[in-house]
């Protein structure tokens, strides 16, 4: 199944027959059976589909299974939600007698899903006897568009760093990659490359095949006999003269009776001695490749293998080079290639500016504007009038009305099942949203997507699936860090559709804009994108749904609009709102409002007892309810935004709690009882006030990686020495952020048993509004073996800033901003690492010194809103060393004339 629902909900069942057993006995047995069931007949579905592909009858039978496990997991989940209500006194007292019936009744009703489980078996096992095993894919659609039509190539420029790789460099046999999307464009820039190199002559010898996802590699290698055979690149067009066509049909008789050592031998044979060009193109798995490469002769004259992937894990396995990416079409680029896949339209093509703006909107994906440009041709009219029906969207059209979705969806189909709920995931985004990856993590684990895997955390494992989904092309990195990792991402409005499309059809997700109403298919996650809130919510007030997730989002345009700030306004939630949530989501696992006005949240929101994931970010809300703190399932609760002063006490009790994001300042209250082991779970904390009497419950967090802190009172700033000592018993933390100490973080009165207030792991520091005048603070941040990013913003530093010998070893990045220093001193072997560097605002420092360019670690530096000396003085470096340079504003800008008067 597209989520394995199965597996999450088993792991959750099993609390329903504990219930019953301590009530009734005989509920471990039983749920044994039921999990044993459930899981044979995923697993023998999902076998079946392997075999056959997707029969109707495997589809119904896959989509009956789904159905089961979600009303399992509606019957535990209620179920849970009555055991919570009944530990107040006066629910306890009501159900005192109705709660063990509903805990066997649960439990009943569960052992009948067993049947309905046994029969879905029994026809998928009477199904399996009477197919015949097919090919997994369709490879008649896998090779759609494989043959490019040489006049329809338009853009698609050999860059000079891969025609180098193909024409000069090593005279060994290379393999080179290109890799992208599918309809990016691989097939058409590897087309034009194997045609222009042997026009011209470089090679004297070209094969051309396509590997479908199951290649064998005996007949991908009689394939490559058969066309070198034919002996000419225009082979692959159909031009053979007569007397070749019956020569070559006697050859091709001889190859169908050749093994398939006989086949690599001739094939070998042929190639020997000859500079030639061959070309892969689609290839999905590394599987077979060493026995493929083993046919190609290195004749040390320059050869080379050319492959064209989705994936690259497969290109960068076979491939040692740098992979290739097909360029994206500019405007013109693209209407040009509208214009010929029209062909004797052009007349009317020239004269229609709406369908210039249409192809437009393709955003040079060149299957989009080619989809686009065969409907034209044939006559469809596209208008906006046309597109109306489809909200405008020349996406959501195309996906519609062309092969675009099968030809995009094989992606998706080859994807392991843990990522494909990951995939369909994508679709709770609106269209070119640019998702922040550490959210979309967040969100995963909550939803319950991540399992636990050993020792390793689940942060990590998320981030190897989200970097999979990269390899596969279907997601791609929008903005990155720092240092490592990616910050941004976004997907592909074609691929996106196809999330949206599959989602709603398992009852996954549905994606609701304006004021439209729920369906009745009862998703499990709701997506309400860029409407009225409230006028969405008036619309659904009688809508019920098992839905675990709703999320909201809206464009920035639509802003907070009240002359009458007691009133609530678009997009608020108002009490009446709160209550449609309670009423209709009170099994709700993630509750994400955006960028949605709230003014408060009601003490009632503890009833959510399944909620895992809270985010609100609202400039207007003061003060959350102390019922918060009873949400014992909460693992994110992201407050980034609002203002509060100060968080609950009980907000000590959440023991699942992984991440918990605030503004700053906000306080942390004491612990009552410090021998309470309070937030044990805990990973990222930011940003609040800290003192040494919660620090030291905070310290009991001991997978705690990021922690940011605020001296918020003059108390707190002089008892911040006690407060960063306390953190160098954090064995994981990698992130800290200290905001405004302005007694200084007098690191050197350290007690003598700690070398610093930091733990060795640390790998990145962001000091805000912090006084280093002492010159041993930052001799002692240079002594931290592993730092990779520092950040000093607003800090009080004397004029001169001083890197002393040897310190901040592995230092890779350095961004200075808002300072005051004038004079910049660096010792010998100090920053040996660093590789970007960004001043920001330093408008006194006129000057770097000269053991800066000392290393040859410099790759990138940024010049922001500065000083024109330093402009030109970093000019002058970057011709002779080569680094890259950036500088905002440009050196001929008014900002600079208006600084030197």
């Amino acid at each position: 199944m597209g989520e394995s629902i199965c597996s999450f909900v088993l792991e959750k069942l099993s609390w329903v027959f504990e219930q019953k057993e301590k009530l009734f006995g005989g509920g471990q047995d039983e749920f044994v059976s039921f999990n044993s069931d459930l899981n044979l007949a995923e697993a023998f579905i999902n076998e079946c589909r392997r075999k056959h592909n997707e029969h109707e009858l495997l589809t119904e039978a896959r989509w009956q299974l789904r159905d089961i496990a979600h009303e399992a997991e509606d019957v535990m989940d209620t179920l849970k939600f009555e055991d919570q209500r009944r530990r107040n006194l006066v629910w306890k007292i009501i159900r005192f007698v109705s709660y063990p019936m509903m805990c066997h009744d649960a439990a009943k009703k569960i052992e009948g899903f067993n049947h309905k489980i046994n029969q879905i078996r029994n026809l998928v096992q009477s199904h399996e006897a009477k197919a015949t095993p097919v090919a997994a894919v369709d490879l008649a659609l896998e090779r759609h568009r494989r043959v490019v039509n040489e006049k329809d190539v338009v853009g698609f420029a050999i860059d000079s760093k891969l025609e180098k790789q193909l024409m000069e460099g090593d005279s060994k046999l290379g393999v080179i990659s290109i890799i992208g999307m599918g309809g990016s464009g691989k097939t058409t820039l590897a087309w034009k490359i194997y045609n222009t190199l042997l026009v011209e002559g470089h090679f004297v010898c070209g094969i051309w095949v396509h590997a479908s996802y199951q290649f064998r590699t005996k007949d991908l290698l009689r394939e490559m006999l058969r066309f070198a055979i034919r002996g000419s690149y225009e082979s692959i067009n159909g031009a053979l003269e007569d007397t070749q066509r019956k020569k070559t049909k006697r050859s091709m008789k001889e190859i169908r009776g050749m093994s398939e050592d006989e086949v690599e031998e001739n094939l070998s044979k042929y190639l020997e001695g000859k500079r030639y060009l061959v070309v892969i193109d689609n290839i999905w798995t590394t599987n077979g490749w060493n026995e493929l490469i083993a046919a190609f002769p290195d004749n040390s004259n320059g050869s080379r293998i050319l492959i064209t992937s989705r994936i690259k894990r497969v290109a960068s396995a076979i491939s040692l080079s740098t992979p290739h990416f097909p360029p994206i079409l500019d405007e013109d680029e693209s209407w040009e290639l509208f214009r010929k896949k029209v062909l004797r339209r052009e007349k009317f093509l020239l004269e229609s500016e709406d369908l210039r703006r249409i192809v437009k909107s393709c955003e040079g994906f060149p299957l989009s504007i080619v989809e686009l440009g065969g409907l034209a041709a044939v006559g469809e009219i596209m208008t906006n009038l046309a597109l109306s029906e489809y909200g405008g969207n020349v996406n959501s059209y195309l996906y519609s009305k062309t092969s675009c979705k099968d030809i995009l969806s094989l992606s998706y189909t080859h994807l392991s099942q843990h990522l494909k709920s990951l995939f369909l995931y994508f679709g709770v985004y609106p269209e070119e949203f640019e998702i922040p990856v550490r959210q979309l993590i967040q969100l995963w684990i909550a939803e319950g997507f991540i399992e636990n895997t050993g020792s390793r955390n689940k942060e990590d494992v998320a981030k190897n699936y989200f970097d999979e989904l990269c390899d596969q092309s279907l997601i791609r990195v929008a903005s990155r860090r720092t240092y490592r990792g990616a910050k941004t991402c976004r997907i592909h409005a074609l691929l996106r559709h196809i999330s949206i499309c599959e989602g709603k059809e398992e009852k996954f997700l549905e994606v609701l804009r304006h004021v439209n109403l729920l369906s009745e298919n009862k998703s499990r996650r709701i997506s309400v994108q860029y409407c009225s809130t409230p006028r969405y919510i008036s619309s659904n007030l009688f809508c019920a749904t098992r839905a675990r997730s709703l999320l909201f989002f809206r464009q920035k345009e639509f802003g907070f609009e009240s002359s009458n700030k007691n009133k609530q306004t678009y997009g608020d939630l108002d009490p009446n709102h709160w209550k449609w949530v309670h009423e209709n989501f009170c099994l709700v696992r993630v509750l994400h409002f955006g960028q949605l006005n709230i003014y408060s949240i009601p003490s009632n929101i503890e009833e959510l007892i399944c909620l895992r994931y809270l985010r609100i970010k609202s400039d207007v809300l003061k003060v959350i309810p102390a019922s918060i703190c009873n949400l014992k399932h909460l693992e994110t609760l992201d407050l980034k935004g609002t203002f509060l002063n100060c968080l609950p006490i009980g907000i000590w009790n959440l023991r699942n709690l992984r991440n918990l994001y605030m503004s700053g300042p906000v306080s942390l209250p004491n612990q009552l009882n410090p021998d309470v082991k309070a937030l044990w779970k805990l990973q990222v904390l930011s940003t609040v006030s800290l003192n040494p009497q919660n620090v030291s419950l905070i310290v009991q967090s001991e997978l705690l990686r990021k922690i940011g802190i605020w001296f918020a009172s003059d108390d707190s700033n002089c008892r911040a020495v006690e407060v960063l000592a306390e953190l160098h018993d954090l064995p994981h933390l990698q992130t800290l952020k200290v905001v405004n100490c302005s007694e200084g973080l007098r690191l050197h009165r350290l007690p003598p048993r700690l070398p610093t207030s930091f733990p060795s792991t640390i790998t990145k520091i962001t000091l805000r509004q912090v006084c280093l005048k002492g010159r041993r603070d930052m001799s002692v941040l240079g002594k931290l073996p592993n730092l990779y990013i520092l950040k000093l913003q607003s800090c009080l530093i004397s004029s001169k800033l001083t890197f002393f010998a040897d310190s901040f070893p592995r230092l890779e990045v350095l961004k200075l901003e808002k300072l005051k220093i004038k004079r910049w001193k660096q010792r010998r072997r100090a920053m040996p690492c660093l590789r970007h560097l960004v001043i920001k605002r330093c408008t006194n420092l006129n000057v770097l010194p000269s053991r800066l360019w000392s290393s040859s670690a410099m790759q990138d530096v940024e010049v922001l809103w500065s000083n024109l000396e330093l402009v030109t003085l970093l000019q002058e470096s970057q011709r002779n060393l080569g680094f890259n340079l950036h500088i905002c504003p440009p050196p001929d800008d008014e900002f600079y004339q208006r600084r030197a008067v």
